[in-house]
């Protein structure tokens, strides 16, 4: 927190010497605000991800991080809102001064008791406009809400799951120059190992030695769906690893995604008819 207060004590000085002192810290909760964090819609197969700036779009309300599947830092998409009012005026030759440039988040992250586990400072950007009358400017704008560091030393094999808390303040300056920063924004991180893989394609050709169906997930051939001989492409998540479902047949390169049978192993005499 060093670098926001160094920030506004800077501010301050700048003013100081006019006419009248005016804070150049803007702290209200309500002119720049986290509003949520935007839900990632799944995609198709060398597609990009897409967000939307609207605050009616799809929100998280908490994240899922599974290591498993190789990720261990989670980053968030915020929509981030603006509510100070519009300065510009063209018949006075006005510009505007509202519009805010984020220059990073002030993160901290405790367990779910509370205690803290680590605080750091994380650069993103991005701008927010100023409001349009009552209606707040909206950006979506990309924050590391748990680093790699500390998701590394949460012990989460085995199938267990630990929740950590992440509480983030957005900052930066309008473009009239005053520094302003967000509300502290409260968002819970679900970390563990292996939970958001699907076995969707399941062999029923498979049988066990007592010649009923294994009924085995088959994570080496292509997804099927509805009736006989049907296939369909399974989205890939947005980002692998992260609060999105993927199937096991998409995540062959790691070990969470080979060789896992949730319904029980076949018997030696079953073979898998996706291994070729």
């Amino acid at each position: 927190m060093k670098r926001v207060l160094g920030h506004c004590l800077a501010g301050l000085a700048v003013v100081a010497g006019g006419a009248g002192v005016i804070s150049a810290c803007v702290h209200d909760d309500s002119s720049l605000y986290i509003h949520a964090v935007l839900y990632p819609t799944p995609v198709a197969i060398g597609q990009a991800c897409l967000y939307t700036a609207d605050p009616t779009a799809e929100m998280l309300s908490k994240g899922i991080l599974d290591v498993g599947l190789g990720r261990y830092q989670y980053d968030a998409m915020f929509l981030v809102g603006n509510q100070m009012v519009a300065q510009a005026n063209p018949q006075q030759v006005r510009t505007e001064t509202s519009d805010i440039n984020i220059q990073g988040a002030e993160v901290r992250i405790t367990d779910v008791a509370g205690n803290q586990l680590t605080a750091y400072t994380a650069l993103t950007s991005g701008t927010v406009l100023a409001s349009t009358g009552t209606v707040p400017g909206y950006a979506a704008i990309s924050a590391t809400l748990l680093d790699a560091t500390t998701a590394r030393t949460l012990n989460v094999k085995g199938g267990a799951v630990q929740t950590v808390v992440s509480y983030t303040k957005m900052f930066g300056h309008t473009l009239g120059g005053t520094y302003v920063e967000s509300n502290e924004f409260e968002f819970p991180i679900d970390v563990c190992y292996g939970c958001l893989v699907l076995y969707t394609a399941i062999d029923t050709a498979l049988t066990l030695s007592n010649g009923q169906p294994a009924a085995t997930p088959n994570c080496l051939a292509p997804f099927q769906s509805g009736s006989a001989g049907a296939t369909s492409i399974v989205p890939n998540p947005c980002v692998t690893g992260q609060d999105t479902q993927i199937d096991c047949s998409q995540c062959q390169d790691f070990t969470v995604c080979r060789g896992a049978y949730p319904n029980g192993a076949p018997s030696t005499a079953a073979t898998d008819a996706g291994a070729g």
